[in-house]
């Protein structure tokens, strides 16, 4: 399998290629806007009028009496119409260097036919041509809807607050450290924290999920949100393209500059495809014809041959498939950085799950003290003063549990934090270390094995064994729905990786029918083992892995795809995943899952089926058993069909 797709080389050459890409959009565009023929613009707005003014002159002619000179002479009108827009799109790709395009061998076609005078076969190929293109557009704008109501998060004003009250300004001139007036019924223009007001947020624009969630002062807001009940105030915590609406909008808009391998395969084959039927053509009509005569009867065959030469219409469909993916995905709240990340989780027959923040809610609870020679709140206290700085759901239990703390008396002091294990910490003169069983035991202090099941954090003062606290993570709500509905799709190894102790965490993965499980694993451990995936996995399987994209980002890229979960508000996640899921509903793994393997089956049939009509097409119109006006219809026909065929992708990949 290829390794575009591993996210590790994938994000650089990611940031390389946008970089890149922005650059050259910069200078090319205005040069491409120069080159672009004005009539072009003209006609492309009056879209109806090249199909439907030449089919009634069409109409019209096969019931005129014409002989002679008049007949070429009055089908010469409708020709003119229905190829003047065609024309004029095939010599603005000649100006900017794009050659043997769809409107180039149309009109090359074209006038074959029309010096062969087989002129209704003419006429009707440039409006069967200009019909497929309608229906392009027609599916391109209903892609294109589902991505602008995405946009649509995006706030156009800001109130910031100044010396007589607030004033309206765009959202990109909005600094940290401004004081925004947020009106009930507004949407949020930049991250912030509450300084005044107690309202409802709701979500819904940036999660795809409508939870109103209740706030007052000092919560975090996010920019995107809709303020609902109350007039509130905040201070921008962040500037507008990096708030959480801009950082997501970014996203959605750049996914579609990475394409996936099956549209990169699609257009390589239409490259040689082309060049192929188009030498193909040259030869029949004008070398063969030298040996054998017949010229007519050449000339129709090279018409028919240059027909079926153009791309064919699964060029256009893969990509189409995908952004439509893209924008279904985005409009349920979940964000994917590219299309080849789609393409890789439809590939993917072993998801990955680090547990804490994804399997479970990752909010401990202490369900029990143990202490050892003191009472159990001084346990609590020591251990919640050492773990004062830390970020982790069990530091965060412990203080919770603790209570409020006098820090006048316990000064906490050179804090050293190890990952997956603990931290050591003095606090006041006293030596403190809270973590797990081998963190404490590398120290030399010896620790008893828990009696009760659950996570265990061990403390020790001084050296001396003081004793533990046992916590639990609840299980998300609808876990073993959503392993078993990655199953459904196709996933045939289900992984769990945690940092707990094997005796708590083999009932858990027994319970949610887990196919491997790896207990008692640091940070680096649980890398080696989704190494270990990867160096093992078939030559077209993919390995995807699940986690909160807070502390496993290294993991996320040894991965072929990394999805994040709980994204909103959370800089390290949008940096390390490649797919984005902004809440927290686990449900959205197998439904985005079975969204990629339909737009991954979609596009895999609009390609192997294309491309082999397109075959059949060429070969029955090179020994002339299909006529020009057979091969002109069957190619539309086939157009039709695989571009409706996108119609079948929906959001919840079914």
């Amino acid at each position: 399998m290829p390794k575009h797709l591993a996210p590790s080389a994938k994000r650089v050459s990611k940031t390389e290629k946008l970089r890149s890409l922005r650059e050259r959009r910069v200078k090319e565009e205005p040069e491409a806007e120069k080159r672009r023929l004005p009539l072009l613009d003209a006609l492309e707005r009056a879209r109806y009028l090249p199909i439907v003014l030449p089919a009634l002159l069409l109409i019209a002619a096969a019931f005129l009496p014409l002989e002679g000179w008049m007949r070429p002479a009055v089908y010469a009108v409708p020709f003119l119409l229905a190829y003047a827009p065609i024309v004029l799109a095939s010599v603005n790709g000649i100006r900017e260097r794009r050659f043997l395009s769809n409107e180039q061998l149309t009109v090359a076609a074209g006038v074959l036919l029309f010096a062969c005078g087989l002129y209704t076969e003419s006429v009707l190929l440039a409006i069967l041509f200009a019909a497929s293109k309608l229906l392009e557009e027609y599916l391109l704008a209903d892609s294109q809807k589902a991505m602008d109501k995405v946009l649509g998060m995006l706030p156009d004003k800001a109130l910031v607050m100044g010396e007589d009250g607030p004033e309206l300004r765009d959202p990109r001139e909005v600094v940290p450290g401004d004081i925004l007036f947020i009106p009930a019924g507004e949407r949020i223009p930049v991250d912030g924290v509450i300084t005044e007001g107690i309202t409802t947020i709701d979500t819904a624009a940036v999660s795809g999920q409508r939870s109103p969630w209740a706030v007052n002062e000092g919560y975090r807001v996010y920019s995107g949100c809709m303020n609902l009940t109350s007039d509130i105030k905040i201070r921008a915590t962040k500037p507008f393209d990096q708030s959480a609406a801009g950082s997501i909008c970014r996203i959605a808009q750049e996914a579609a500059d990475f394409n996936s391998e099956q549209e990169n395969q699609a257009r390589r084959f239409n490259s040689f495809y082309v060049l192929g039927v188009v030498a193909l053509a040259v030869v029949t009509g004008l070398v063969l014809p030298l040996f054998k005569g017949n010229w007519l009867s050449h000339l129709c065959r090279a018409a028919a041959l240059l027909i079926a030469a153009r791309p064919a219409a699964e060029a256009f469909s893969i990509p189409l498939a995908y952004r439509k993916g893209l924008a279904l995905s985005a409009k349920n709240g979940v964000f994917s950085k590219g299309e080849d990340c789609f393409e890789s989780m439809a590939r993917s027959d072993t998801v990955v799950f680090d547990k804490t923040g994804t399997i479970t809610e990752g909010r401990f609870s202490v369900t029990d003290v143990v202490p050892n020679q003191m009472s159990e709140h001084k346990l609590l206290v020591i251990a919640a003063a050492a773990e004062s700085f830390s970020r982790h759901p069990v530091a965060q239990a412990i203080r919770e549990a603790a209570g409020e703390i006098d820090k006048r008396v316990l000064q906490v002091i050179k804090v050293k934090e190890t990952p997956g294990k603990g931290v050591c910490a003095f606090v006041g003169e006293r030596q403190v270390y809270v973590g797990n069983a081998e963190f404490l035991q590398e120290h030399g202090i010896r620790c008893p094995v828990p009696k009760r099941m659950g996570t265990a954090a061990h403390v020790s003062l001084d050296g001396m064994y003081c004793g533990h606290i046992l916590m639990t993570d609840k299980v998300r709500r609808r876990a073993f729905d959503a392993l078993e509905g990655l199953r459904v799709n196709g996933v045939d190894k289900l992984v769990l990786l945690t940092g707990d102790v094997l005796s708590a965490a083999r009932p858990l993965a027994s319970k949610l029918n887990f196919d491997m499980l790896r207990a008692e694993l640091k940070p680096e451990d649980k890398a080696k083992a989704v190494d270990y995936l990867m160096q093992n996995k078939g030559d077209r399987s993919c390995v995807a892995f699940v986690g909160d994209g807070e502390n496993d980002g290294k993991i996320m890229s040894l991965a072929d795809v990394g999805i994040a979960m709980g994204v909103l508000g959370s800089d390290a996640a949008l940096a390390a995943a490649d797919v984005l899921i902004m809440d927290r509903d686990i449900m959205k793994v197998p439904r985005t899952v079975a969204l990629s393997r339909l737009i991954y089956q979609v596009s895999l049939q609009n390609m192997v089926g294309g491309s082999g009509f397109s075959l059949v097409l060429v070969l029955f119109g090179l020994l002339g058993v299909f006529s020009p006006l057979v091969v002109e219809i069957l190619s539309f026909v086939l157009a039709a069909t695989v571009l409706l065929n996108t119609l079948r992708i929906r959001s919840d990949g079914r």
